[in-house]
């Protein structure tokens, strides 16, 4: 597993406990006010089991945490030097660029089921039930599923998801250089905070859909009020999902199998009835698979505009200018 150590923090950092760095009570209150809010939805993301229904509601918590981000960058206007906002604009390239990975992973899922719906409209048992002709269509194109432990997993992208989180977890350690208002100090605190939660659970996202089980942990500084519950959520996830594949996929691929050997038993009396309730078992199982991988790609999609939308309004801001009138220095590359 690879882990990020991001404790040992630069006198500058933003996360310091000193009195001299202290934030004013407003800032504060802000502050405490996101800390308990994340410590929350963290605790409502325990999953009882590897589900695309819960991968789901995991993405739709970076989206609640990014629009976050974005309503506080819009509210309080920080600096453009900010180098948070430097970091926050170069990490939401390579979210967007993982959003578009598991996209492409969701349409080729996509691509399976209509294939699967396709089968199931062949073996249609309204009438007589279905001719030999169709039989042997339905199984030419279950060909090799019922074999493949990985009939739904092709790892076309994972390697660049893989490069591009690792990017992001590596660049959490970063501190402000120099002195630092109290907000941009509360913007760098935020925007670390999100960027740990995307790290971890946009990996569970892309990984599990790739089959791939090298999840990337954080390790969160004792000085967060939410590192105990984020630290046992990490552990409980990596555990629940180790070895394990996501559910509504392995039903289908499962029932998937039980069809094709339904079609290729010969020598049962009862193949037209064990073909029957098989073919019903994969309807009904593809079912609850398309309701989920429906909701992920309205989940990814939602990510997708939030993390653009904040990253036009920043650059937005750049162009336009700030801090009362005068105009923000643009953004180097």
């Amino acid at each position: 597993m690879f882990q990020v150590d991001v404790s040992r923090l630069s006198p500058f950092s933003p996360f310091s406990g000193s009195k001299k760095n202290s934030l004013p009570n407003n800032f504060d209150l802000l502050s405490r006010s996101f800390d308990d809010a994340l410590i929350r939805r963290l605790k409502a993301l325990n999953p009882p089991s590897l589900t695309l229904s819960w991968l789901s509601l995991a993405v739709d918590f970076l989206t609640t945490s990014h629009e976050e981000v974005r309503s506080l960058i819009s509210n309080l206007k920080p600096s453009a030097s900010d180098d948070s906002l430097a970091c926050f604009l170069d990490d939401s390239v390579k979210i967007l660029d993982v959003c578009n990975s598991i996209f492409s992973e969701i349409e080729r899922l996509r691509q399976r089921r209509l294939l699967i719906s396709f089968v199931i409209h062949l073996l249609d048992f309204s009438g007589n039930g279905p001719a030999p002709e169709k039989l042997r269509k339905a199984r030419d194109s279950l060909a090799g599923w019922g074999n493949s432990p990985r009939g739904f997993t092709k790892r076309r992208f994972e390697k660049d998801v893989d490069v591009l989180i690792r990017d992001i977890a590596l660049g959490l350690g970063g501190a402000p250089r120099g002195k630092i208002s109290s907000v941009e100090r509360l913007i760098h605190r935020t925007v670390y905070a999100v960027g740990a939660m995307t790290v971890f659970f946009a990996g569970v996202v892309a990984f599990s859909l790739y089959g791939h089980r090298d999840l990337i942990t954080v390790q969160i500084p004792t000085e967060f009020a939410w590192a105990d519950s984020f630290t046992e959520l990490q552990t409980t996830i990596s555990e629940k999902i180790k070895g394990s594949k996501i559910e509504e996929i392995n039903g289908v691929e499962t029932r998937v199998r039980t069809v094709c050997e339904a079609i290729d038993d010969e020598e049962n009396d009862k193949k037209e009835e064990r073909l029957k309730d098989a073919v019903k078992e994969l309807e009904t199982a593809t079912k609850t698979f398309s309701a989920g991988l429906d909701g992920l790609h309205n989940g990814v999609n939602g990510m997708f505009q939030t993390v653009l939308g904040a990253r036009n309004e920043i650059l937005d801001s750049y162009r336009v200018g700030g801090n009362g009138g005068k105009p923000k220095k643009q953004q180097t590359k």
